[in-house]
């Protein structure tokens, strides 16, 4: 007796529903791959909510972070340029920022501590006998007149904007934000902008901030050029930079 090989009408179903599965399971695999590769495109190319320049110091342990300038139609010569910067400190003791400067013009720290100016005054004189045996309380001889004084050199003075003795402490593992944004009153500022105007676009050249460390070391951070930002883009509060809990 021969058995007939042709399959049965329950047997073409389980293959039909088996190639179903496996086409619906392989489908699904690629979605998920396409999703994924999406999502890590999408990160490697999202850029800072806070535009700006972004360095470490010559021996890595201080940042800075979103340094610029905030936006303005212009600054015209002679104006104080406000600068904005972020300093974090990675270094396992305290630094501070002791120096900055720019070939646009004077950077000073407004908002701070501002130096005495020791008072001038000049040493008097010993009185001189003169020759008709009377005292001269001008110190000099009779029938002259007496030398001008001298008048010690000046301690350093405030600018019109703010001091150019700067001293800012960043703790360790802490930052420190100079900004005049957000209500900020600590910041620094280029002084009297020397050149042409500053337009947007346009950068402070060749910035230079030097640091101190608590045991006398020095490093620095080295800007060929310090822009200005685009508008509407103006630091964080420092609440935000710490954790930012209870912002809108």
């Amino acid at each position: 007796m021969t058995r007939s090989t042709q399959a049965t009408p329950l047997a073409r179903r389980r293959t039909v529903l088996g190639a179903a599965l496996m086409a619906t399971a392989a489908f699904g695999l690629g979605v998920l791959s396409a999703c994924s590769a999406g999502q890590i495109t999408q990160t490697d190319t999202q850029k800072a909510s806070v535009p700006g320049i972004s360095v470490e110091s010559a021996d890595g342990k201080i940042a800075l972070r979103d340094g610029g300038i905030p936006y303005a139609d212009q600054y015209k010569p002679g104006a104080t340029v406000p600068l904005n910067v972020r300093f974090f400190n990675n270094a396992e003791q305290s630094v501070k920022l002791t120096g900055a400067t720019s070939d646009n013009g004077t950077i000073v720290l407004v908002g701070g501590p501002q130096p005495s100016v020791a008072p001038t005054s000049a040493a008097p004189s010993p009185s001189l006998v003169t020759p008709s045996g009377t005292r001269n309380p001008s110190g000099s001889p009779s029938g002259q007149p007496p030398a001008s004084p001298s008048v010690a050199p000046p301690s350093p003075t405030p600018t019109s904007a703010g001091s150019s003795a700067i001293a800012v402490d960043v703790a360790p593992a802490g930052v420190t934000l100079l900004s005049r944004d957000n209500g900020g009153t600590k910041y620094l500022a280029v002084d009297k902008l020397t050149g042409e105007p500053l337009l947007p676009g346009g950068s402070l050249e060749n910035v230079v901030f030097t640091f101190t460390y608590a045991d006398g070391k020095t490093t620095t951070i080295k800007l060929d050029s310090l822009p200005m930002t685009p508008p509407g883009t103006a630091l964080p509060k420092p609440s935000s930079v710490v954790g930012g809990e209870g912002e809108e």
